[in-house]
């Protein structure tokens, strides 16, 4: 089963934080940790007697929480639980090191705490958790808590410390879900504007696909489009696809044999451009090389038999994420469909992924699926387009020129009966009754 691609975060580089920046992040994580009265920064004086952070939790009980008509607020403080937090932003901390860190504390800083909070920029193994849990019980502490990377990478996803991911590392959660909404609602407002295009029969066989920041639009100041880098193009059939805009960038005659498998393509001529009214920027005159081109390719395709004659036909997609815009009122050049996008290397922005479809030539529902590995090269470089196919068949990681098919191909009957007419039409008898030529 081929691995699926999926999207996720790196890990969060707490290590680049600056030592006081940390202790920030982890004192603001802890405010929901428990009720506080008081969360004191003690770390940023210096001399901090182990306390990177103190606090003074709130307990909640008839006991110690006194009647505000009747006592004073210093007296209602001596109930409450005084907690030390101490971060650590360091890479790695194995148990030997976390036990010094602890015996670093002050005894006298001991004795009045109840609880601890260890935070690291590291993960921590089970051995120094069990070292961190044995020491807090040995020296009577009542809760003990330790924070590794892992989860203060929980924390921080949660969405109520999404401003905290976004302060200290640039990340938003929030903003990111907001992002891929619009990005959606724009999505299927593109699709929404493509729908009503293709649904006019008058218009939908073609659609402009052109880059606005080419000004020289709608002039042509050379042979073709592409001798100029010319930011336009017209394409036939447009579809709706899952993921973006469907076009038929190529269409070729193609020898294909449904019991072998074995296939090849002519592809010197491509009949996915354009070449009627649609396509003013198409050359009027057709050259003598693209005429003795066309020729060549008709005589070897009428030698095929029917049931072999197929068109491979090459599909690209336009993301729907690279459209700009969608004019469907056209201009008085061209009123066709605009499809607004910025081009890469002289052409649209096509996905990687493209599509080819084999179908028969007269019956287009019959379609066959060819591979790589049955290529047999059948046609005369006479009607292919050479630099094409070794571009196209280094992407695609397979060689068109590796192997032939030896396969002698035979006028069919009806085409030597005409032939035959032909023939006779251009002789004459002389006075002995013998065939001559005209």
């Amino acid at each position: 089963m081929p691995a699926t691609a999926t999207r996720t975060f790196n890990p969060l580089p707490f290590e680049h934080l600056e030592p006081k920046r940390f202790e920030d992040l982890v004192r603001q994580l802890a405010y929901d940790f428990r009720t506080w009265r008081q969360l004191e920064a003690t770390g940023r004086g210096g001399a901090d007697d182990g306390f990177d952070a103190r606090g003074f939790e709130i307990v909640a009980n008839a006991d110690s929480v006194s009647s505000r008509d009747d006592e004073d607020d210093s007296e209602a403080h001596v109930a409450d639980r005084i907690w030390l937090i101490q971060c650590k932003r360091e890479k790695t901390i194995t148990p030997r090191k976390l036990h010094a860190h602890l015996e670093a504390i002050p005894v006298e800083s001991r004795q009045q705490l109840y609880g601890m909070l260890f935070v690291a920029a590291c993960d921590f193994s089970k051995a120094a958790r069990d070292a961190y849990r044995f020491w807090c019980a040995h020296n009577d502490l009542a809760e003990c808590h330790i924070w590794g990377k892992a989860e203060l990478e929980d924390l921080l996803y949660q969405p109520k410390n999404d401003n905290l991911l976004f302060a200290y590392f640039g990340l938003s959660l929030k903003i990111r879900r907001q992002s891929i909404s619009t990005n959606l609602r724009r999505i299927t407002t593109v699709k929404r504007k493509l729908r009503r295009v293709l649904t006019d029969r008058t218009r939908a066989q073609f659609v402009l696909v052109r880059d606005v920041s080419d000004l020289r639009y709608p002039v042509m100041d050379t042979a073709t489009l592409e001798e100029g880098n010319h930011l336009w193009r017209i394409y036939q059939m447009p579809e709706i696809g899952v993921r973006g805009l469907r076009i038929i960038v190529r269409k070729h005659k193609a020898y294909i044999d449904p019991n072998t498998g074995f296939w090849d393509l002519a592809s010197g001529i491509n009949e996915g451009v354009p070449t009627d009214y649609a396509n003013i920027w198409q050359a009027d005159e057709v050259s003598p090389l693209e005429r003795e081109k066309r020729h060549a390719e008709f005589e070897i395709w009428n030698l095929i038999p029917l049931q072999n004659q197929f068109y491979l036909t090459f599909y690209n997609e336009v993301p729907y994420d690279e459209i700009l815009e969608v004019d469907d009122i056209g201009d008085n050049v061209s009123d066709l469909a605009t499809i607004f996008v910025n081009f890469r290397n002289g052409l649209p922005p096509f996905s990687e992924k493209q599509q080819i479809i084999a179908a028969h030539a007269f019956s287009p529902s019959e379609k066959v699926e060819i591979a790589r590995e049955d290529h047999r090269r059948l046609f005369p470089d006479t009607v292919r387009d050479l630099a094409w196919e070794d571009d196209w068949a280094a992407r695609n990681q397979f060689d068109l020129r590796a192997k032939t098919l030896d396969i002698v191909l035979e006028p069919p009957e009806w085409l030597k009966e005409l032939q035959g007419q032909e023939s006779g039409h251009n002789q004459e008898t002389d006075d002995t009754g013998n065939a001559v030529e005209i």
